[in-house]
């Protein structure tokens, strides 16, 4: 459906006649109706108002509103319209905050599919002040215009739409995002690739039932990103426990997630709950999820699929618990399941939702300077002191690919920080810094093994098609790579 949307023109819809109002025929409302609702196949036309606070019958906004029904009752008759009221008190017209929360909520309860246009420029100031601060928020969720007279159109005889684009400036869009993202981790850098996956998960985050994978390296944020989700849950206030899945033997993460009875292993003096048990109707992030064996993933697809755990040393079913998980790994749990070593059920599962984080070496020169940069601000405040760095460190760091990613990069700083000299030199740089050559051979193969598994996927897994296009004399040599890397797929 086309909808309009337009605010009254109080005092330019009506015209004084003596005593009392009529109605103005060359009035905002007027003119949309007989120049633009058919000219842009409008469907309905909404009139927003102010909250009428004057209980009287003659109000000033009952009178208005008697005259626009006069108007479509007489002289269109068969069109749609409808006269919304805000929440929006004759108080609040010069209030942006309260004007802008208002119009975003009135937005919002409209049909997705519905095809919008608003008109600005027909109520007061901060009204058209917060459509076009709305426009820019909410991209792609409705089109911005204003009513051209006809005496200012090239034909003069009927007014038209103009479309506003939305005016974005650099600085104007840093302070938005600034606004709108105040909520993010404080210590984290912040870029678009970060920030799109942050509103990424702002909208998961509010959909409890929907279990979370992240994707990303080492160091890359995994476990903010998770906290980050659970504080602006409806879950919020419920259990939330996180666990690191890799670094316990399967026994011991068994009873860890759905606990143990007495006597279920040497050590165990008494019975215990499981997090499953501990986060009912709560989260659990179950961090490094990819390097679990099978017969954990097997245990995990049951509780999660079912909602029914069972404790180590005990035989009956426990009562059905409802927990959200939060996942996530450093590995290609995709790829994991391509080649038999992650169960294809358990990562739909877990996987309803994917949030990747990229890491440092993906962006840009420039990008990557300002990650540098974020963090020696940290460090500088956190010591209350500034650094100088010779040109060589300067160099180093720029050529080093940082694999630990921002967590190498936060660490790496407060060190040097710490050492209390006021001045950097290469020989201070830890000893990976320095290994020049030993960079330079992993930075090699890590572009080689990419480029490998790139055209194997390419090709289907055929490792034919791929040794040839690749240039391998043998299959022999490309096939070690591939079971090396974790990806074969034997046909």
């Amino acid at each position: 459906m086309n909808i309009v949307i337009s605010w009254i023109g109080f005092n330019e819809d009506v015209k004084k006649a003596g005593d009392s109002l009529q109605f103005d025929p060359s009035g905002f409302t007027a003119t949309i109706q007989k120049d633009i609702v058919d000219e842009y196949q409008i469907d309905k036309h909404v009139i927003l108002f102010s909250k009428d606070t004057d209980k009287g019958k003659n109000s000033e906004v009952k009178k208005r509103k008697y005259l626009i029904r006069q108007l479509f009752e007489t002289q269109y008759p068969d069109r749609v319209y409808e006269m919304v009221d805000t929440d929006i008190g004759k108080d609040d017209l010069q209030n942006f905050p309260v004007i802008e929360a208002s119009l975003r909520s009135y937005l919002q309860s409209l049909e997705p599919s519905d095809s919008l246009f608003v008109i600005a420029g027909t109520g007061p100031t901060a009204v058209g002040m917060a459509w076009g601060t709305l426009n820019m928020a909410m991209v792609n969720r409705f089109g911005l215009y204003l009513l051209q007279r006809p005496e200012y159109t090239i034909e003069g005889k009927k007014s038209t739409l103009i479309k506003v684009e939305p005016f974005i400036s650099q600085l104007l869009d840093e302070k938005l995002r600034e606004f709108h993202l105040s909520e993010l981790p404080q210590d984290i850098y912040r870029d678009t690739q970060i920030e799109k996956e942050y509103k990424k998960a702002m909208a998961i985050a509010k959909a409890p039932k929907i279990n979370v994978l992240i994707l990303g390296e080492t160091g890359c944020g995994k476990d903010k990103m998770a906290e980050f989700i659970v504080k602006h849950s409806p879950l919020s206030s419920e259990n939330y426990r996180a666990i690191n899945c890799a670094s316990l033997p399967d026994e011991l993460l068994y009873s860890e997630l759905f606990g143990h009875v007495e006597g279920a292993f040497t050590g165990a003096t008494k019975g215990r709950q499981g997090l499953f048990e501990v986060c009912n109707n709560g989260t659990l992030f179950l961090d490094e999820i990819g390097d679990i064996s099978p017969f954990m993933q097997q245990s995990l697809l049951r509780a999660i699929e079912n909602g029914e755990i069972k404790k180590l040393g005990e035989d009956k079913i426990q009562k059905a618990v409802h927990v959200r998980i939060i996942a996530a790994t450093n590995v290609d749990l995709y790829e994991k399941c391509k080649v038999g070593k992650f169960r294809w059920d358990l990562y739909y599962r877990l996987s309803k939702m994917e949030i990747e984080l990229q890491p440092y070496r993906n962006r840009s020169g420039k990008g990557r300077l300002k990650v540098i940069e974020h963090y020696v601000a940290l460090a500088e405040k956190d010591y209350n002191k500034k650094l100088h760095f010779t040109k060589e460190v300067k160099t180093i760091l720029d050529n080093y690919s940082f694999p630990g990613n921002f967590r190498e990069i936060s660490n790496t700083f407060q060190g040097l920080f710490g050492m209390g000299e006021s001045e950097i030199s290469a020989d201070m740089l830890p000893r990976r810094f320095r290994d020049i050559d030993a960079l330079l051979d992993e930075k090699i193969e890590t572009v080689k093994k990419k480029h490998c598994i790139a055209i194997y996927r390419k090709y289907n897994y055929d490792l034919a098609a791929s040794k040839k296009a690749l240039g391998y004399s043998n299959s022999t040599q490309l096939k070690k790579s591939l079971i090396a890397w974790g990806v074969y797929v034997s046909n």
